[in-house]
């Protein structure tokens, strides 16, 4: 009544798929993670952060504020600031020097009121390149008071 029986198993494909599935998904989860782990190290986004405050400081609290009145703009210097074709006595005319940002950093400045570009004795008061949809860009933005009205400056590094 014994007969003889065999003991040995084989491998199912069932048992290779559910081997083989979590063993993908662990080496998907360590490669994920380890990408995230790196990420503080690269420095892009705290560099563009101190720029960004940097130069609005600069601005807003020498290059273009009147003299011992920081937050207070000099409308002559802002609007030579805006527009290249005005040149004048004033310290910064030129956004590079203004800023003190190197020139891997793309930079934009804006003052804005109600969320719409100031103009100043026809001039726009906007320069830089134009921010872009995607990615990742830093605003530092200063209350100012111009022509005495209040305003917004806006620095965007990215």
């Amino acid at each position: 009544m014994h007969g003889k029986t065999n003991h040995r198993r084989g491998q199912t494909t069932i048992d290779f798929l559910v081997g083989a599935s979590v063993f993908l998904l662990t080496v998907g989860f360590v490669f994920a993670s380890l990408s995230g782990i790196f990420a503080p190290f690269t420095g892009t986004e705290a560099s563009d952060t101190l720029a960004a405050d940097r130069g609005a400081a600069t601005l807003v609290e020498d290059a273009l504020a009147r003299p011992g009145q920081p937050g207070v703009l000099n409308a002559t210097c802002t609007r030579q600031f805006f527009d290249e074709s005005l040149a004048g006595a004033c310290s910064v005319d030129d956004l590079d020097e203004g800023m003190g940002i190197d020139a891997p950093d793309q930079v934009n400045v804006t003052v804005e009121e109600d969320g719409s570009v100031r103009n100043l004795s026809g001039s726009e008061l906007r320069a830089g390149p134009p921010v872009p949809d995607r990615g990742s860009v830093v605003v530092a933005r200063r209350l100012v008071l111009l022509d005495g009205e209040e305003s917004d400056l806006y620095v965007r590094t990215w």
